[in-house]
């Protein structure tokens, strides 16, 4: 018996193409067909522009408590350069070249740590992503919240909507490779979780609290600089400039201005009167061979000395965004105290929160992210801790002045036994 041959002719072509008897793409008015031939396109069915359908549309899988997957439609554009679009695969694949586009002149340039970066970023790093998918996701996602930022209001859902769907992808793709990193997917892997940090930054997101958002932004920081840590022989011989950037570091800390002097100053004796230095406590027993504890007091100074780093390096402002950096060197434990909102921590997190908002004007990713870290923990220490926050009311109120924030040195609190401490009603913040 003869074998059917499949069906390869559209089923839901325009009538010109039925007419003419040649395969429909279907994503019209106009067609590829009716485009080229300058035919008047009509659909029996309605007009495919309206509903592009799956090759057309990008959509994501619904949140928890969603009912429906959220849909976006790009449009062909009319005439021939709409046929052009529609031969090379219709509105998704236009859509990915815009995003292209928009890395390659724009995007890239806030990645940049130093001028020499820019060759990478805008030429070497778009051309490996063609091999990894991964990373190809990556920069369509990132690329397409950049857009959404600042085109009208009426749009931007298309575009967050977009970078969901690009991100997916390339987090599931990402994870699968993280495994077998080696010489050849080092860099690559490494940029993709240094960028998977702005996304997750850029991305709405349903909590209210910035200092969540940040603590999982920070949780992203330390699983890339386990990365860079792993890869650091093959990224130092990489077409990244990495080692010209760490050969820049070394500014002095006499950059820093008076005031911010001042206010690590001021840090530095709140950890030693809170903390004993390790010399000055006894210990029962002793620790296991080959052991290494960092107590509390040297914690917190190790930290202070990395954010006295990022402000001499802002201050020279040769290592651009430098301070984004200081999860990263703070490491592990600082940012799992960070989780447990420990307070004295959170101070430090405070003082660190004027730097972003000193850098945000460069950064469309970090808009207004340092302020409201800021007031957030401002107002989580005097609600949660108020002796201690009565204790630190200078080291509190230093942050909240230097970026603007409106703040009172004499804000009441009241003490009842159901609720304990709060804030006076009508007290200023």
């Amino acid at each position: 018996m003869q074998k059917r041959r499949s069906h390869k002719k559209s089923r839901n072509g325009c009538q010109n193409c039925k007419k003419w008897h040649t395969k429909c793409d279907e994503q019209g008015p106009p067609c590829n067909n009716c485009a080229l031939r300058k035919a008047k396109c009509v659909y029996s069915r309605p007009s495919a522009g309206g509903n592009v359908g799956d090759k057309g549309a990008l959509s994501i899988r619904p949140k928890q408590g969603e009912t429906a997957a959220r849909r976006i439609s790009v449009d062909r554009p009319p005439g021939e350069f709409g046929a052009i679009c529609g031969a090379y695969g219709g509105p998704s694949r236009l859509l990915d070249l815009e995003l292209m586009h928009q890395w390659s002149t724009k995007t890239f340039e806030c990645f940049m740590g130093i001028p020499e970066d820019g060759e990478y970023l805008q030429r070497v790093l778009p051309r490996s992503a063609l091999q990894y998918d991964y990373m190809l996701n990556c920069l369509l996602a990132i690329s397409s919240l950049h857009i959404a930022q600042t085109v009208e209001e009426s749009q931007s859902p298309k575009y967050l909507n977009a970078a969901l769907q690009f991100y997916n992808r390339g987090s599931s793709s990402f994870r699968m490779n993280l495994g077998s990193i080696n010489e050849e997917n080092a860099l690559v892997l490494y940029m993709f979780s240094a960028i998977a940090v702005t996304v997750h930054l850029s991305i709405p997101q349903s909590s209210p609290s910035i200092l969540s958002h940040t603590t999982t932004a920070f949780d992203l920081l330390i699983g890339c600089t386990s990365i860079g840590m792993m890869a650091m022989p093959w990224l130092l011989e990489s077409a990244f400039p990495l080692r010209l950037f760490l050969s820049r570091m070394g500014a002095s800390k006499d950059l820093i201005d008076a005031d911010a002097k001042a206010a690590i100053a001021r840090l530095r004796l709140l950890n030693d009167a809170r903390y004993k230095p390790a010399s000055e406590v006894n210990y029962d027993r002793e620790e296991a061979p080959g052991v290494v504890i960092i107590r509390e007091h040297e914690l917190y100074e190790m930290t202070i000395h990395f954010l006295e780093l990022c402000y001499a390096e802002e201050a020279r402002g040769v290592l651009n965004g430098f301070c984004t950096t200081f999860p990263s060197m703070a490491g592990k434990p600082f940012v799992s105290l960070v989780a447990q909102r420990d307070p004295f921590t959170l101070l430090i997190v405070m003082h660190w929160a004027v730097l972003l908002n000193e850098v945000d004007g460069k950064y469309w990713w970090m808009i207004s992210i340092g302020k409201k870290l800021a007031v957030e923990i401002a107002d989580l220490l005097r609600t949660s801790h108020p002796e201690l926050a009565l204790e630190w009311e200078d080291a509190i109120s230093w942050p909240l002045i230097r970026m603007g924030v409106p703040v009172s040195r004499s804000r009441e609190l009241s003490y009842n036994e159901a609720s304990g401490w709060e804030l006076v009603k009508g007290t200023p913040v």
